[in-house]
Formats: C-alpha cells, sequence, structure tokens
C-alpha cells in the first residue's frame, strides 16, 4: 500500500540523517533519537544503551520544553563518564517532536575545543532533517488509517494516483496536475485558478480552441468560486447553453474543486469545464477530483509561504530551475532582486514581535502592488524576500528596485507617539547561462544584498565580479567549511618567530606564535583570506581556543627547558574571544592543567580589539597579569586615541604598529612617532617591541631611539613551532 511504501521513505531519510550526523560530527561515538515519551526509536549505532535510557527517563519534560523555546542545548556528563549532548527536534510549527542524543568519550567530552553550541549550529541540518522524517511519517501514519477505513472507495484513486506521481513544488508539477487529470476525465477546458498567487493553469481541449478562455476565467472566479464558501469537497454545476460564457455552443458540467488556505478559505479553485464525450461526472470522479485537490493543496502549502502566500524558497529555487530551461540564447538573461529589511529585529524589540510580522506583511503587499507580470516573488526566510524578474536587464531591474525603495514610506510603525522606519537593502544579480541552474545567481543576489548592508544600508549594490569586496565575501564563504575541516583535522600549523632584543639586557628565548593553515594542494591558506572568513563568520574563539591549547600543549613537553631558559612565547587572541564571557575561564583552565610557569606565556591583543571590549579587556588583562603572565598590546599607534587608552590597559609590552616601522628609515612622520611611543613607554615602565624589522638599517635606527626589542626577517623567519621547541630541548641538554 502507498502508506506503507510512505513509511519506507521516512525510514530512509532517517538513516539519511544519521550518515549526516556523523559526516557532521564525526567524533561523536554514537546518536539516537527518543520521542516525546521518552522511547529510543532510533540509534546509530543499534545498540541499547541503559544509561542513556536512563537519563532521558529522569529528565524532566519542561527542560525539553525550555530547550526548544530556548533554541539551545543540554550537556551532562554520565556516571560512566561519558558525555551527552541533548539537542531538542521540533515538529511542525515548533512543537516538540523529541530528543536527539549525542554520545561523547570522557576524553572528548571534557576537550578544551567541546564546544556545544557549536556543534548545536553544526547539527541543525540534520535535526531538521529528522524534524521532517517524524512529521511526514505521522502524516503518512494518519493516511494510512484513513487508507483502512475506506480501502475500497479508493481503490480508484490509488490507481489514478499512479498517473500523477512524483509531482514536485514547482510551476509544472501543477501543471502536470492539471494537464493529468483533465486528460484522464477527458475535459474540454481544465484550469487551476488561485487569483491572491497571481497563478493560472489551464489545458484545453482541440474541441474548445475557439472558446474565449479569459472569459470563462472571469466567470469562474467571480460567478462560481463565491459558491463555494464554507464546502470542502467538489461541487458539479450545470452550465446551460444558453448562458454559458466564453462561447461553448452546447451546455455542460462544470466540476469545480475548492482549495483551502491554512484558515479553512477558499482561495482558489481547480476547475473542470465539460466532457469531451457530454457524459456527467460520477461519484468516483468527484471523488477522484478531491483527491487532485488535496494534492494541489499539498504543493502550494510546501511552495508558498504560510503568513504573506508568497512563494517559499523551495517553491523559488524550483522556478529557478524551470527559469533557467526557459533562458532563449546566451544572450538572454534573468534577473535576481534580494531584499532584506534593515532594522526588522529594532521593531521586534522596540514594540513586539507582532509588529514586526506586520511590517513584514505590509512590504511585501509593497512589492506586489506593482509587480511586473513576468516576475516571481518569494518570502526566502523571516524578512529575506526575492524577486525573478524573467527576460529583464539589468537597468530594469535597478528601474524596479527604486520604485521599491521610492514607496517605502509605508513601512514606518507607528505605535501613539512613537515610530520607527523601516529600511532596505537590495542585491541585483544577473540570472543567465553562465550562471548554471544550481542557484550560483541567488547566491551572488545575496551577497551583493550583504555589501549594501556593509556599505550604509538603504541602498542598492549589483554584483559585480569585478567588486572585491563581493567577490571576498564570496571566497569567505567558500573557505569556512575549509576551516571546520581544519579544527577538526590536521590542516593547521603553528609557527614560530623569534622576537630579539635590542640593548644589553640577557637575551632569553622569545617568539611568537603564529597560525598557518595548509590548502590541501601542497601550499598554505593566505593569511589574510584565513582570518577574513574566520571574523565574518565569527568563527575566531574556535580558532584561538585551538591555538591556546594546543600551544601549551606542545609547551608542556618541554617544560623543563622552558623553566631553565625563562623563554616567553605570546600568542595572538583576537577582539571576538575578547567578547567571549568562557574564554578567559577557558584560558586559566588550560594553565592550571599544566605545569608551565605562567611567565612563560605571553598575550598579545590589538589595540583596537582591546578598546572595542575596553571593560571585558581591563577585566581580562588584569586578571592575567594577576597569574604572573605578560601582555602585549600590538599594533599600538595605528588609533587615533592610542595614548588616551593606554592609561586604561595594564600592559607589559607596546608592539608599535607595523605601518612605522615600515618607512621608518625615509619618513620623519613615522620616526617621530616611534620616538614618542618609546618615550611615553619608558615613563610608564613599559617594553616596545618593533615588528616589520627587515633590514639592518631599520634594526640600528629602532635601536638607537630606545626600542626594546625587534621583530621581523631581518631578526628571523617564522619556522615550525616544533623545530624551535627541539632547539630549545637540545640547548637545554
Amino acid at each position: 500500500m502507498a502508506a506503507d511504501v510512505h513509511a519506507l521513505i521516512t525510514e530512509r531519510n532517517i538513516s539519511k540523517a544519521g550518515r549526516l550526523l556523523h559526516s557532521l560530527v564525526p567524533r561523536a561515538q554514537s546518536f539516537c533519537y527518543y520521542d516525546r515519551r521518552n522511547e529510543c526509536i532510533w540509534s546509530s549505532d543499534g545498540a541499547e544503551d541503559y544509561e542513556v535510557d536512563n537519563f532521558v527517563a529522569e529528565l524532566p519534560p519542561e527542560i525539553a520544553e525550555k530547550l526548544l523555546a530556548d533554541d539551545t542545548s543540554l550537556r551532562r556528563t554520565l556516571p560512566s563518564g561519558r558525555t551527552v549532548l541533548v539537542l531538542p527536534v521540533a515538529d511542525e510549527g515548533q512543537v516538540l517532536a523529541g530528543l536527539l542524543i549525542s554520545m561523547f568519550s570522557k576524553n572528548d567530552g571534557k576537550s578544551s575545543s567541546f564546544n556545544p553550541s557549536l556543534l548545536k549550529t553544526i547539527l541543525e541540518p540534520a535535526i531538521e532533517m529528522i524534524g521532517e522524517s517524524i512529521r511526514v511519517g505521522r502524516e503518512m501514519r494518519d493516511l494510512k488509517s484513513n487508507v483502512e477505513s475506506v480501502q475500497k472507495e479508493l481503490e480508484f484513486v490509488y490507481e489514478v494516483d499512479e498517473k500523477v506521481h512524483g509531482t514536485s513544488a514547482r510551476h509544472s508539477g501543477l501543471a502536470q496536475l492539471v494537464g493529468r487529470s483533465g486528460r484522464y476525465l477527458g475535459i474540454n477546458y481544465s484550469v487551476l485558478l488561485i487569483p491572491s498567487k497571481r497563478i493560472r493553469i489551464s489545458a484545453t481541449h482541440s474541441s474548445w480552441k475557439d472558446v474565449n478562455r479569459k472569459v470563462l476565467d472571469r466567470y469562474l472566479i467571480d460567478q462560481l468560486m463565491p459558491r463555494l464558501d464554507g464546502q470542502r469537497r467538489p461541487v458539479v454545476f450545470e452550465i446551460p447553453a444558453d448562458d454559458s460564457p466564453g462561447s461553448a455552443s452546447t451546455g455542460y458540467q462544470a466540476l469545480l474543486c475548492p482549495l483551502l488556505d491554512n484558515r479553512g478559505n477558499v482561495e482558489g479553485i481547480l476547475a473542470q469545464l465539460g466532457r469531451v464525450d457530454q457524459s456527467k461526472f460520477s461519484k468516483n470522479e468527484r471523488r477522484f477530483m478531491a483527491h487532485i485537490g488535496r494534492k494541489v493543496e499539498y504543493v502550494i502549502e510546501q511552495s508558498f509561504d504560510a503568513m504573506t502566500g508568497l512563494m517559499s524558497r523551495a517553491g523559488f529555487e524550483a522556478q529557478l530551475v524551470e527559469s533557467y530551461a526557459a533562458l532563449n540564447s546566451d544572450l538572454d538573461s534573468h534577473q535576481i532582486i534580494y531584499f532584506d529589511l534593515d532594522n526588522l529585529q529594532l521593531v521586534n524589540d522596540t514594540f513586539s514581535r507582532k509588529a514586526g510580522d506586520e511590517v513584514i506583511m505590509r512590504f511585501a503587499r509593497l512589492l506586489e502592488s506593482d509587480l511586473p507580470k513576468s516576475a516571481v516573488l518569494s518570502r526566502l526566510t523571516g524578512d529575506d524576500f526575492c524577486l525573478l524578474l524573467t527576460h529583464a536587464s539589468p537597468d530594469q531591474a535597478l528601474e524596479y528596485a527604486n520604485g521599491v525603495r521610492k514607496r517605502a514610506s509605508v513601512l514606518r510603525y507607528l505605535e501613539g507617539d512613537r515610530s520607527l522606519q523601516v529600511t532596505m537593502s537590495i542585491g541585483i544579480a544577473e540570472f543567465d547561462r553562465g550562471s548554471g541552474a544550481d542557484g550560483y545567481a541567488l547566491t551572488t543576489a545575496r551577497m551583493a544584498c550583504e555589501a549594501a548592508k556593509e556599505h550604509g544600508r538603504d541602498r542598492i549594490e549589483i554584483y559585480d565580479e569585478g567588486n572585491r569586496s563581493v567577490v571576498r565575501r564570496y571566497d569567505d564563504m567558500q573557505l569556512v567549511a575549509e576551516i571546520q575541516q581544519a579544527l577538526d583535522g590536521s590542516q593547521f600549523e603553528l609557527l614560530a618567530q623569534p622576537i630579539a632584543t635590542l640593548n644589553a639586557d640577557p637575551d632569553v628565548p622569545r617568539f611568537e606564535i603564529l597560525l598557518r593553515m595548509a590548502d590541501g594542494e601542497g601550499g598554505r591558506v593566505q593569511t589574510g583570506a584565513l582570518f577574513s572568513a574566520a571574523e565574518r563568520y565569527r568563527m575566531m574563539p574556535q580558532i584561538d581556543r585551538w591555538v591556546v591549547s594546543t600551544t601549551i600543549a606542545k609547551l608542556v613537553e618541554v617544560q623543563e627547558q622552558i623553566k631553565a631558559q625563562k623563554a616567553v612565547f605570546a600568542i595572538n587572541l583576537s577582539g571576538q574571544s575578547l567578547g567571549d564571557d568562557n574564554f578567559l575561564e577557558f584560558i586559566e583552565q588550560e594553565i592550571d592543567n599544566s605545569d608551565l610557569p605562567n611567565s612563560s606565556l605571553s598575550f598579545e591583543i590589538t589595540e583596537s580589539a582591546a578598546v572595542s571590549n575596553l571593560k571585558k579587556a581591563q577585566s581580562f588583562i588584569d586578571r592575567l597579569r594577576e597569574r604572573g603572565c605578560q601582555i602585549s598590546l600590538d599594533d599600538f599607534g595605528a588609533g587615533l586615541s592610542s595614548f588616551a587608552y593606554l592609561k586604561n590597559f595594564n600592559v607589559d609590552t607596546l608592539k608599535i604598529d607595523g605601518g612605522f616601522i615600515r618607512d621608518i628609515t625615509h619618513n620623519r612622520i613615522s620616526e617621530s612617532m616611534v620616538a614618542a611611543i618609546t618615550q611615553v613607554a619608558k615613563v610608564m615602565g613599559l617594553k616596545t617591541v618593533a615588528e616589520y624589522v627587515e633590514s639592518e638599517e631599520t634594526r640600528q635606527l629602532i635601536s638607537d631611539l630606545g626600542v626594546d626589542f625587534a621583530q621581523g626577517h631581518n631578526i628571523g623567519r617564522p619556522v615550525a613551532l616544533d623545530s624551535v621547541l627541539a632547539n630549545l630541548r637540545k640547548n637545554g641538554s
């Protein structure tokens, strides 16, 4: 039976989710899914685990509901030492369907790189797949129950269902339903009409080729569709020859199937007008059309957004595939216009989420109010909308987008004496044969929209591969997955660059730790590209954790030599890590778990990062200095108010911004700045380091100016940290 087939499909989908789970988080021991009755209905390894069963059984129901409401996860350690990560799985309508349990070994659970928030983000696609599988499975079980009760009556329906199998959430899928159902019933004129969604799909038999179909459609919408209010099943109307619109030569029957929206209101009709053989519609044929109507409603539900009635992302992406096939030549093109409301979250926070929904509805109506006939409009998600303008030029797309911006005053939200104007960022990208049918053009339109946001918002950007900011953003997106693989694998490499003294003080070994990433082809990813992507997608705290943890682990191996030689290793920290509430605690735990002397560790924080996180930076610096760690303020002098902020930070060393060192031998301003920084540092009892010392002339000049330490290719190039530690071990011996 069909229900059994769907049950097998659901089981197969859950298996796919299992494979996806392990591919996303390979270090997890196993995954299992518990339903709302706390029963384990699926496990990735197929084995029973009584310890996990007991843990889930004792978990209060309100905790699971709170995890879903807060969109978070729960981490617990079992008596065996294993770590469980509990993730809620949502059913349709954000109702708790069950819990996904991820199991980790004792070592993995206590690892410094174990980040529940990150794991939750990584597992989101698989969780959504499981939720969808559960929902579909439940629907199929309900369908099976209905089939068993009316099996004999529906034998004809399932026989015909073979003819419409494979209908997809796109225009062509609806066209197949209309055309096949009309041909099967032998209909003169079949038409699907949903005015609110601008849908009209028809199929006409040759016997009615001279009938005025526009008049028929207007008659159906104005005269017959209102008479379907309150109806849920197909209705047959008798149309006499004298009253027949569109000049049909004889009378006929019209079989109209009402199509309901999610509130139960009639939003459209699927009409079958006149049998070719002039026979009457039977009970079975009305039942058949009821089945086809439900299929149409399902396709519409999957293809259109419930709130706005606009096409959903799934429907829009399917439409892009069809539109690609409709391109007439290499010179023909469509345009994709991507809209993002700039400050909708501010409306939600200031007024309410209901107010934000009202703004979304206003924007949807604004876009529809002057929609070109050749356009397809979609609400992709949240406050992101997209419009496909077929067979159009960039100038036409720009003209339409400007028109939308000019009418944007309707988006002002008023409540009492408070008001807030909502603006929009818009990105435009060309969709031609060179774009491919795989969604590349949609991606480039979104990147152009993001560029509009970054360049000031309330503006329009057109995608241009020559625009480096857009190209860099695309490169960043491509690099993110590789960075995650590097974190999970071995593509990261630590280097160390020496820092030499310039005065008579004992020259203890000093090094700065540098990070490099392999590109999989024997080379390295450019450092600028690596950190651009990591900062854009907020991966720096993960990277900094890896650097701190790996560096300390390596230093522990030669800790006796480090103590004897009083070696110092400087680790760079990003501004994002400073803003991470748990990062300081992580560093302290790593230090406590090692026997390294605190004085052997120095942490470098850029001046800009420290200033932008002033309070957290002060606390961060004070806590680590109390432990005996050293702190350097990196890139000092780059800010406009460097000296003004200096008194706020209790640091040991100032690393002078490299821009002053690169040209110091022939730029008097740079020389004066370095002299001033050095003088202030001496008054405050701070040491100074000059980076980018590339020549002996530069080294001599900064030494004369009183700089304490130098770093750069003239001093020593970066080499593998393992080699530096091997030399320390050798020298110590």
